[in-house]
């Protein structure tokens, strides 16, 4: 009996824990080159009423920051784009290599292969845009980002930056240099 007592209240945490998991995945375009960018600036956000606009340009300056690209609103290498959709939403994403194995093993004959995904309510869908052709180059989104954690100042700062472990680019090898992520490596 007590063993039964301890799954029954051992289940509501156990699913408290799982219902708080953000899922994070990113797609890239294989045909544009990311050795050219070096500088960015931000297409204009949706307006909200609260924090989350705020908070999440200011973790994509940080990132943009500590990969060396430089904020520069005169004929900008990349546009980025953000958008957070309150609502569940269908996309169609890409079943790709890593970013990093890609750029050292392109071949002509990388296809995209498409998934979909039915995204629950509250995704971050973060948009790096070539400023030459208004193509999207590199996407990265988390889903599942309202929780009991999402009033927290510093949450959208860390959703962010889970985000942009998906886009290990540099603008300069000094940035490179200077990162945790080429310290992990």
């Amino acid at each position: 009996m007590r063993k039964f007592l301890v799954l029954i209240f051992s289940i509501p945490l156990l699913c408290g824990c799982f219902s708080n998991r953000v899922f994070i995945e990113h797609d890239y375009k294989y045909s544009l080159g990311f050795n050219d960018y070096k500088t960015y600036t931000f297409v204009e956000c949706q307006r909200d009423t609260n924090y989350i606009c705020e908070d999440v340009q200011q973790a994509i300056l940080q990132q943009m920051s500590a990969r060396g690209y430089v904020y520069s609103a005169n004929k900008p290498d990349l546009f980025v784009n953000f958008y957070v959709y309150y609502d569940p939403i269908k996309y169609t994403g890409y079943d790709q290599p890593n970013i990093n194995y890609w750029l050292n093993n392109n071949s002509e004959e990388d296809t995209y292969k498409s998934v979909k995904y039915s995204l629950k309510e509250g995704t971050l869908m973060i948009s790096l845009i070539e400023g030459s052709t208004s193509e999207i180059v590199w996407r990265g989104y988390a889903n599942g980002i309202f929780n009991k954690n999402s009033q927290k100042r510093s949450y959208f700062k860390n959703i962010v930056a889970n985000i942009f472990t998906e886009y290990p680019l540099f603008a300069t090898d000094v940035a490179f240099k200077r990162s945790k992520i080429n310290k992990s490596i």
